[in-house]
């Protein structure tokens, strides 16, 4: 029982990096869109669009690979279950597929990051130029 709640809240757990990962795609995207309107008009210089757009890509980078994780770490928390003689669901002890994930979730929080960073990069350089209130 303890061991499926906890299975449970980190299944929550990927399910919140997702949508945030899929909420800083979002608002990189937004941010492009804005900086190329702006661009357009004259109110941006090509540096600073051409900053904007690499830390866009930059964010879908790190989110693709966040999914990625996501994916690798879902399929090998599956392969922890088991069917008992009794045919109840029971997580395996498997010390090499815990450490693999250990690992995977190491990266994820590592990818985490720099999407975290990015977006406080691509925040300041938007509301420094005034894409952003």
């Amino acid at each position: 029982m303890i061991k499926s709640q906890g299975i449970e809240k980190a299944s929550n757990v990927l399910r919140s990096v997702e949508e945030l990962s899929a909420q800083a795609k979002h608002t990189a995207s937004s941010l492009a869109f804005a900086a190329s309107q702006a661009r357009e008009t004259g109110e941006l210089s090509t540096r600073v669009y051409d900053e904007i757009l690499d830390l866009v890509d930059q964010t879908g980078q790190a989110t693709s690979e966040i999914n990625r994780i996501i994916r690798v770490v879902k399929m090998e928390v599956g392969k922890l279950y088991k069917i008992s003689r009794h045919g109840e669901i029971e997580l395996e002890k498997n010390g090499e597929l815990i450490e693999k994930i250990e690992r995977s979730l190491a990266s994820l929080l590592q990818e985490s990051q720099r999407v975290l960073y990015i977006m406080k990069k691509l925040k300041s350089v938007s509301a420094n130029n005034k894409l952003i209130s």
